[in-house]
């Protein structure tokens, strides 16, 4: 039977989430918490446990292994399964010949699921808004899988977004493709690094424009140190 850290572990990985990211979004006291749950030396308390639940998108049940209703047999079903138990070999394979053939016959009516293709892509664990130099040069990336889409064709590289300054266009958290190149269009939406600092913003007139109102225009002059790290092609998919 799979631990409780097993299943912490399958669900964070399925949201392209680190550990220390994780233990970020639910407050943990330690970075180091998740990886001690995973491994199974502890156990999060039930409140640790519900805020996992809402960042990893799992219910409590899913994590605890606990079957719900929905997936324990009715009692119609136990019924049908005494009675294949009392008849006899002949009886069982006339009912499973039954059984085969109206599985096969329902599943070929079901309409198939777009099968989502998959592909990797550079992930620079440094987000935007904080830090110092132009991390492409510095910074070794790491590599995530996400969904094949246009924008993931066309990135060079996946960052991470933090602070609240490009809201309602981008929330903390989010994950950005991004395609590198020296020099943005007015009114692109960049990965800048200004005098140390990383910023993800709108390209203005001399300066960098959040889409906050609540934050003003960081304005550029000549004396600054200022690089393009590329052009902001849209959020990653969970």
């Amino acid at each position: 039977m799979k631990s409780i850290g097993l299943r912490i572990k399958e669900a964070r990985l399925a949201k392209n989430m680190k550990q220390d990211e994780l233990a970020a979004r639910i407050g943990a006291k330690s970075p180091s918490a998740v990886s001690t749950w995973e491994i199974g030396k502890a156990k999060p308390d039930c409140v640790t446990l519900l805020r996992i639940c809402e960042v990893l998108d799992v219910s409590a049940d899913q994590l605890l292994g606990i079957k719900t209703e929905k997936e324990m047999p009715s009692l119609t079903e136990w019924a049908m399964l005494n009675q294949y138990r009392f008849i006899d070999e002949y009886g069982k394979k006339a009912v499973n010949a039954v059984i085969i053939a109206e599985y096969d016959r329902t599943l070929a009516s079901q309409p198939k699921k777009p099968r989502i293709r998959k592909m990797r892509i550079d992930y620079y664990d440094f987000p935007a808004s904080a830090g110092t130099g132009n991390f492409l040069e510095t910074e070794s990336p790491e590599e995530i899988w996400v969904k094949e889409t246009e924008e993931a064709e066309d990135a060079d590289y996946v960052i991470p977004i933090s602070g609240d300054s490009m809201e309602p266009s981008f929330h903390d958290g989010d994950k950005v493709f991004v395609e590198k190149m020296d020099s943005i269009e007015k009114g692109d939406i960049g990965i800048f690094v200004v005098n140390g600092d990383v910023f993800i913003k709108e390209l203005g007139d001399h300066c960098l424009i959040s889409h906050n109102k609540a934050y003003k225009p960081i304005s550029l002059h000549s004396s600054d140190s200022i690089y393009c790290c590329g052009r902001v092609l849209g959020v990653v998919e969970d």
